[in-house]
């Protein structure tokens, strides 16, 4: 009993023993920390995934704000440059000193010291764009490593000093666009066009399109082809004192083309009749010119005063021809009208009195052939290079030097017809003033338009047609003005036609019909 209780307990007891798992060894862990410690890296790697997903979102994020801004930068860049435009590159003007051969006694020797004169009184032009200019640069040059302070600074300085006035002698406007609206404004003082800027490039592909003139040599063998015809110019060797222009075959002016070693003084061809008669400057000037709107006249004879025999010109487009060293004293274009000149060939020197002052614009009224110096506010020069064109208002005084032989097409245009009667009684009571006899046809364009308007056939704005009343009024009530001792035929013809439009004034009582459209008493 006692032995086999014995052996039982001894089996019973191996069993329980086999049943108790055996400690874990040096090299062997327990199946319970291997749990635990993989709850514990899963609990780690939980913050750690999200942390990870935080960096890379806000990293993509980053990405995509950096693509945004630099989108948004780049749109505002191409913006401010659009603002801003193109840079141009122009010629650099050449020096040109005002030193030429003249003889004694001759008009040339004359001129000569009359330039000399001009030069030392004239400064160079305060231009509206210096700002426009300063940025182009600037913007051009900037990068990312450039500070603020960097690009402000200058500009500030400028400012300080004055460079940027409120009061430019020229504006500058480089697309039609911007003409028009400078226009809009009134054109109260020049506009320059430089050569290559958009208004200038569109006139020279116009230009090209229409097969019009664009050269010496087109010129010479499209308008000036038939050499049996006669033109006027203005001859500077003659005997000082001396009337200039004169009368002279087209073939002696081809000649001195072809041959400019045959020439002992300068000839200045006077304006000279475009054939194709078509306007040669900006369309914005076009749309707005009162001659243009008044072209189709019964006579079809709108502004076309005779130069010479058979050679006639338009108001609104003439070339003209300056050989080498030709210089034109100070005048006035003939009644008030605008002018533009575009410079086809060679080298301009145009030079203007800013007339701001009061003490100036009286100066030039009472004595217009006064020296230049005597003007307080001086001369402006401006040089004008092939493809450069120069619009200036009526009334401005100007004086031109042609240092080399240059070709330039132009015309007159009138944006208001209060100018050309302002104009009009200013050449009659001092024809000295200008350089070019009225227009035979002027008064056959103003009673045009007074008829135009006052039959509702043309809009005219209110400030404008009480302008034209008082001017009208104005021209009125003065009396007949007499030739004086430089009495011509043409000024003679002139006054007569003078006196049938005042009667004609009285007879359709245009005072009196625009009096009652402007409801005054």
């Amino acid at each position: 009993m006692v032995h086999g209780s014995s052996e039982g307990s001894d089996h019973e007891s191996h069993r329980i023993t086999s049943s108790i798992p055996s400690p874990p060894t040096e090299t062997q862990t327990s199946p319970l920390i291997i749990s635990s410690q993989k709850r514990g890296r899963d609990h780690n790697k939980g913050p750690q995934k999200k942390a990870r997903q935080t960096e890379d979102q806000r990293r993509e994020r980053n990405k995509t704000m950096e693509a945004e801004r630099r989108k948004r930068h780049k749109s505002e860049n191409e913006a401010i440059k659009t603002l801003l435009g193109d840079p141009i590159e122009r010629p650099c003007t050449p020096v040109c000193n005002a030193e030429f051969t003249a003889s004694s006694g001759t008009e040339q020797a004359e001129l000569l010291e009359y330039l000399r004169m001009l030069e030392a009184c004239s400064r160079a032009p305060i231009y509206d764009d210096i700002l426009r200019l300063q940025l182009r640069k600037m913007w051009g040059s900037q990068t990312s490593q450039v500070s603020k302070f960097s690009i402000i600074e200058p500009l500030a300085k400028a400012i300080a000093n004055g460079v940027y006035s409120n009061d430019p002698d020229i504006r500058v406007v480089e697309t039609s666009e911007d003409l028009g609206k400078s226009l809009e404004r009134g054109l109260d003082r020049p506009i320059f066009v430089p050569a290559g800027s958009q208004l200038s490039n569109e006139m020279v592909e116009r230009c090209k399109l229409n097969r019009d003139v664009a050269s010496a040599q087109d010129f010479f063998s499209y308008i000036l082809h038939d050499g049996t015809q006669k033109m006027d110019v203005q001859d500077t060797g003659v005997k000082s004192g001396t009337s200039m222009t004169r009368e002279v075959f087209v073939e002696e002016v081809k000649n001195r083309y072809y041959f400019p070693e045959t020439r002992s003084a300068p000839w200045n061809g006077l304006e000279i009749g475009d054939r194709a008669g078509t306007f040669k400057g900006p369309i914005e000037i076009e749309k707005r010119n009162v001659l243009n709107q008044l072209r189709f006249m019964p006579s079809d004879s709108v502004g076309r005063p005779t130069i010479g025999k058979g050679m006639h010109k338009r108001l609104d487009s003439w070339y003209l021809w300056t050989e080498e060293d030709s210089v034109s004293r100070q005048h006035g274009d003939v009644v008030g009208l605008g002018t533009f000149i575009w410079v086809l060939e060679g080298l301009k020197i145009w030079y203007f009195q800013p007339q701001r002052k009061e003490s100036d614009r009286l100066l030039w009224r009472e004595q217009g052939e006064e020296g230049p110096k005597s003007y307080e506010d001086g001369w402006v020069k401006k040089p004008l290079q092939k493809n450069d064109i120069f619009i200036m208002p009526g009334g401005i005084p100007h004086a031109v030097w042609s240092p080399q032989d240059t070709l330039a097409v132009g015309g007159h245009f009138c944006l208001r017809m209060s100018e050309i009667i302002r104009g009009l009684l200013r050449d009659e009571e001092h024809p000295e003033l200008t350089n070019d006899e009225v227009p035979e046809d002027i008064f056959g364009i103003i009673s045009d338009y007074l008829n135009r308007v006052l039959n509702n056939q043309l809009a005219v704005d209110e400030a404008e047609l009480n302008i034209i009343w008082l001017e009208l009024q104005q021209y009125t009530k003065r009396k007949s003005v007499p030739a004086g001792p430089q009495r011509t035929e043409k000024r003679k013809a002139h006054l007569d036609r003078r006196k049938s439009f005042l009667a004609k004034v009285k007879s359709e009582n245009w005072l009196k019909l625009l009096q009652r459209r402007l409801c005054l008493d």
